[in-house]
């Protein structure tokens, strides 16, 4: 388990962060819960362990039990070196034909470091630079791959992914393109949360 630089300042992925089969008990473990959003209201959250109440984070709480051995993980791995463990976990589905729109986490609520996990479908994730947006990196996320979000990548540049169905990338190697498919994703995402009193839009 190895963690590779990107070509873009502090961002890193860590390739098969999780096994097949570690990977399937999360989705058991996250379907077995009630998702929110669409027309289900988000009163007991049952993957995130805040609430959104008139933009403010509240209510700051124990991390699902079920992802306790990634956070033990990431002690064990070095994956980074931070003061505060993440106190936050969102998780979100995205179906085929949902993405997720550019948007750069709240510096002033949330810690210098974004962690995500990618489940079941691989898609494309792009990071455009908030005021020179000719500057754009596109990062390939497979199944399974944990993205680590610090410095630069972190707080100067805006990610996102498109709704497109089929995607494209190059592999780098005589200009040959590579199809990804996309079909349902899972993400988790995890931060530290500064100050919960604070407004802020949560996006992930």
């Amino acid at each position: 388990m190895q963690k590779k630089a990107t070509a873009l300042e502090g961002l890193y992925i860590v390739e098969d962060f999780i096994t097949e089969t570690e990977e399937q008990e999360l989705i058991r473990a996250i379907d077995s819960r009630i998702w929110c959003g669409n027309g289900v209201a988000c009163v007991e959250k049952s993957f995130c362990n805040f609430q959104v109440i008139h933009r403010n984070i509240t209510d700051i709480g124990p991390l699902p039990t079920f992802t306790e051995f990634i956070i033990k993980r990431f002690k064990q791995q070095k994956i980074i070196d931070f003061e505060d463990e993440p106190n936050m976990c969102i998780i979100n589905e995205y179906e085929a034909g949902q993405g997720i729109m550019p948007h750069t986490d709240a510096a002033t609520i949330f810690g210098p470091i974004i962690l995500s996990l990618s489940l079941l479908s691989s898609c494309l994730m792009k990071f455009t630079h908030s005021s020179n947006p000719e500057t754009q990196f596109l990062i390939v996320l497979p199944p399974r791959s944990l993205l680590i979000m610090t410095k630069s990548s972190r707080y100067d540049y805006k990610h996102s992914i498109s709704k497109d169905i089929i995607e494209w990338f190059d592999r780098g190697e005589n200009g040959e393109k590579q199809e990804i498919i996309r079909s349902r994703r899972v993400s988790l995402t995890f931060r530290t949360v500064r100050n919960p009193e604070v407004d802020v839009v949560i996006n992930s």
